[in-house]
């Protein structure tokens, strides 16, 4: 089988769009994603990651539908952005990511994303499959948006024949999404569910089924894991998977937290760069990243 000429294959890889992080200081020191990716996004739960996918999420809905209010770097980049995004999740009610949201961002950056944003609930169908009392189960809050279990929880114990039918219909309701910016919450939940019967087999192969899809979609895709940053650089079966990574870290000092966090390689896309730690802060507009320092590899 012949291969492509020079011409041709370079190309194909001019065509490659980079969609910003939409994260003060972090966009102009890196190119940004290439369109096509799924990115982790690891670290304890307390190191910025949340805060991180908020303040993206929210910079890229406003340099999409409203690039007035962001830098004019950020505003001639906005053919490449994704209109909406589709928040899939296992572990936030509606109105919980709503207050987070509420907690993170602006007004004005709260209203952009809301406004694109829908979130499908899978957190009671999720419940269902675990051995929840029955009266904290009856006691769930119930709202229109949250996919619906039965009425109480089976009896009988999950196995991995049912938690697969959980992750058939999440992949279903993530090919509805397949002109939007992805994010999946939940990746966290779906490690934990390996005490109740998910084989990690099922969560590795439903990542890398994401991954190959959305490089059919061209768009981008969030995958969020609430563990600690070098617990998961260590974790063969997770890291490298995805085709790029955010390490999120953070150090106690004294009274105050020290945050930073670092780009993972893109398929070598981004390498230039992944030699930087980025210093990392949440204000009143959300997440910010300062360039401090460049790194070799082995002090990851």
């Amino acid at each position: 089988m012949g291969g492509l000429s020079g011409s041709d294959a370079k190309s194909i890889s001019s065509a490659v769009s980079y969609i910003p992080f939409g994260v003060p200081g972090l966009d102009g020191a890196v190119r940004g994603i290439p369109t096509g990716s799924a990115v982790l996004l690891a670290g304890a739960s307390d190191a910025g990651g949340d805060a991180f996918a908020y303040t993206s999420l929210a910079t890229l809905m406003l340099a999409k539908h409203d690039p007035d209010l962001v830098p004019n770097g950020l505003a001639r980049r906005s053919e490449a952005i994704p209109s909406s995004v589709t928040y899939i999740t296992l572990s936030h009610d509606r109105e919980h990511l709503y207050s987070e949201l509420d907690a993170v961002l602006d007004g004005y950056q709260f209203e952009a994303l809301t406004e694109n944003l829908t979130v499908a609930d899978f957190s009671q169908r999720f419940m269902e499959l675990l051995p929840v009392p029955p009266a904290l189960f009856r006691a769930r809050r119930n709202s229109p948006d949250i996919e619906q279990p039965d009425d109480e929880p089976d009896a009988t114990e999950p196995d991995d024949e049912t938690f697969q039918a959980l992750l058939n219909d999440l992949s279903e309701r993530i090919i509805e999404a397949e002109d939007d910016i992805v994010v999946v919450d939940s990746l966290t939940d779906l490690q934990r569910a390996g005490e109740f019967g998910l084989s990690q087999g099922r969560v590795i192969a439903f990542l890398m089924g994401l991954r190959e899809a959305v490089v059919n979609w061209g768009n981008v895709a969030y995958v969020k894991l609430d563990r600690p940053a070098g617990a998961v650089r260590q974790d063969d079966r997770i890291h490298g998977l995805l085709h790029g990574s955010v390490y999120f870290y953070s150090n106690d000092k004294g009274f105050e937290t020290y945050r930073t966090m670092r780009v993972g390689s893109f398929g070598g896309a981004l390498d230039t760069e992944q030699q930087m730690v980025f210093e990392s802060q949440v204000g009143p507009t959300g997440f910010r990243a300062k360039a401090t320092k460049k790194i070799g590899p082995s002090n990851w």
